[in-house]
């Protein structure tokens, strides 16, 4: 997807410019903010089903629509990056800042949730999910890619063990949430460069007069109001939790928004160079996984790991990046830490000695079984989720717990991180939201 020379995305108002139809409802029925994988569920399921809907949108540049490239390197255009403390350690998190959210400079992997995992959401989750997931299969069709080198070796060492994982692309092209639900296709007005500062309430203030709490609409950085009769947030788990609680949504209020966040862990193995020297060109960078379960600890639980053979190392797939030894993810997908999300968009990630104790046992093994002994890296999945739990700060259709007009539809919502790459529960569980609202006409 090129940029036009105005900086807009094709067939999208410029940044700044006011395509709004206006009506006795404000500015539009419903304005979704941000249109990363949530965003463009929503946006498109909800004008199919007859809204006039705005999708706004931060960012103003596109990303690369090559599959396998991470636009995520120190020259990006298309990310915000958020600082984040890991025990002592500072890390810088991007995140994506264009159409097609993170989506659009991830790998793209496809991994549904597992049935315990949705069965510890609620008994209905289950069902819901699988509705949701069928929809967003439909719509993504994602393709498993063949199992390169680098992954065969690893399988080779855990027979049995390994899984594949679809990947959201086709042929050489990233398929993001934009290019597949195509909000704009079905009459969403689009518009970059659209920063949401704060959410707006009916009396000026979260209270309102008289104690009521409605959401009428949003204001940008630049001062513009915009009014709807409904607001619902996809602006990724660090994006609303700002939104929120800079807009008096907050534990004050009884809503623990930003408060025991949830992330995978990963320790990075450095492997032998030259394992790679088959790849050519830009490999689906995760393929395939294994998947472990260590010896059961206290209170009966069982750290499950996930091992990440990496096809390439990772300054083939991001621009800019310093070159640096090829590496094997070792991720713990149960962890028991919690972290937390501040109102500046800093992150602090758990810091669990448990956790600590079973990546490093299971890394320990991991390079015993291939036979080597490289140095160890840590990191952090990018998987942060559930800063507007479902049960705790949102209601099973999403809405805000005693907030009219107002909705999250993203990852915030998850009530405990499924045990892999989350891009696909988003997927499912906005659809499913999406048709909760649509069925309710909310608008």
């Amino acid at each position: 997807m090129a940029l036009g020379g105005d900086g807009a995305f094709p067939g999208r108002p410029a940044p700044g410019t006011h395509a709004m139809t206006g009506g006795p409802g404000g500015d539009a029925d419903v304005v979704v903010v941000g249109a990363g994988a949530a965003g463009c569920v929503v946006a498109r399921r909800l004008a199919d089903a007859g809204a006039d809907v705005l999708l706004l949108e931060a960012g103003t540049a596109a990303a690369s629509p090559r599959a396998g490239l991470l636009d995520i390197g120190p020259d990006s255009r298309v990310v915000a990056r958020h600082p984040a403390t890991l025990g002592d350690a500072v890390l810088e998190l991007p995140r994506g800042r264009t159409v097609g959210g993170s989506g659009a400079v991830n790998g793209g992997y496809c991994a549904p949730a597992r049935p315990a995992d949705l069965e510890a959401w609620g008994p209905d989750w289950p069902r819901r999910y699988a509705v949701g997931l069928a929809r967003a299969a439909e719509r993504l069709r994602p393709r498993l890619a063949p199992m390169g080198p680098v992954a065969a070796w690893v399988a080779a060492a855990f027979p049995g063990r390994v899984a594949a994982v679809a990947q959201a692309r086709s042929g050489e092209r990233r398929v993001t949430a934009f290019d597949a639900w195509d909000p704009a296709g079905a009459g969403v007005r689009v518009r970059a460069g659209a920063a949401v500062r704060e959410l707006s309430w009916a009396g000026g203030a979260v209270g309102g007069t008289g104690g009521a709490r409605r959401c009428v609409g949003v204001a940008l950085d630049d001062d513009e109001e915009i009014t709807t009769r409904q607001v619902v947030l996809c602006a990724g788990t660090i994006g609303t939790t700002v939104l929120l609680l800079g807009s008096g949504i907050d534990r004050a209020g009884g809503h623990p928004v930003g408060d025991g966040v949830q992330e995978h862990p990963e320790l990075l193995l450095d492997v032998p160079a030259g394992l790679a020297a088959a790849a050519a060109g830009l490999p689906p960078l995760l393929s395939h996984v294994v998947r472990l379960e260590l010896p059961e600890r206290e209170r009966g639980w069982v750290p499950e790991i996930e091992v990440r053979p990496y096809a390439v190392p990772m300054h083939r797939v991001i621009p800019g990046l310093e070159e640096a030894p090829h590496r094997v993810g070792v991720a713990l997908m149960n962890p028991v830490g919690r972290g937390r999300v501040h109102a500046d968009g800093s992150v602090h990630l758990a810091d669990d000695p448990r956790d600590a104790t079973a990546l490093a046992e299971a890394t320990a093994l991991v390079a015993e079984r291939l036979g080597i002994d490289g140095a160890v890296t840590r990191s952090t999945s990018q998987h942060l989720s559930g800063a507007a739990r479902i049960g705790e700060v949102c209601d099973d259709s999403g809405r805000v717990h005693g907030v009219e007009g107002l909705r999250v539809a993203d990852a915030s919502v998850l009530p405990a991180l499924p045990r892999c790459g989350p891009y696909y529960s988003v997927l499912a569980v906005a659809e499913e939201l999406a048709a909760r609202v649509a069925a309710e006409r909310a608008w």
